[in-house]
Parts: structure tokens; sequence; C-alpha cells
């Protein structure tokens, strides 16, 4: 019998896109860069919704990135890395969306 892998196609760039999700926050090397950072002092915009502390909105922006994984993962599933881009891009956008709320709310009841 005969054993088919599965083609590079569409569904192996959810990974990428994984993985450029990933990098977006990630601090990197001994100077601690971090690009999302970098990108949002170059457009002006506040890294922390209240100063220096607060919601790291970077984090949230990085929703595109977990979106655009289960989006391209789903509609592209018989390519090589398409299941598991979906598995863990999915479980990344459900965290985002239900525990950073949830994190904001313990915020607010004890962080001040």
């Amino acid at each position: 019998m005969e054993q088919r892998r599965k083609p590079i196609g569409m569904g192996t760039l959810a990974l990428l896109v994984l993985a450029m999700g990933f990098a977006f926050n990630i601090q990197w090397g001994k100077e601690q860069f971090q690009f999302s950072h970098y990108l949002f002092d170059y457009l002006n915009w506040p890294i922390y919704t209240n100063g220096s502390q607060g919601f790291h909105l970077p984090f949230i922006a990085a929703i595109v990135f977990w979106v655009a994984t289960v989006i391209i993962a789903r509609k592209f599933q018989m390519n090589y890395g398409a299941k598991l881009a979906y598995r863990i891009g999915s479980f990344m956008l459900i965290a985002s969306v239900l525990f950073f709320p949830l994190y904001g709310v313990i915020w607010l009841i004890f962080g001040r």
C-alpha cells in the first residue's frame, strides 16, 4: 500500500502566517527587540491603554494573524501543515478573544 503525502500548497501558508503572528510579539536578541513595539512606536500609537500599564494593544493586533491562519487553514485543509496551523491558530484566537477580556476584568478589579 502506497502512502501519499499531503501536497505543499496554500494551506501550508497558514503555518507561515502563524509563525509571523508569534514573531510579531516575541522579544528578539539581547536588545529585546519586539517588532510590534517598534511598529506601534513608529506609527505613534500607544503600546498600553493606560500609559505604561493596562491592555497590551500589540497582543490585540496579533488577533489579525490568528484569524488569517484559521481562515487559510480551514479553506485549504488538504495541504501539508494546515491541520496543525488550524488547531494552534484556533487555540490562540480563542485564548485571545476569551481570556483577554477576563484579564481586563481582573485588572480593573485588582489592579487599582
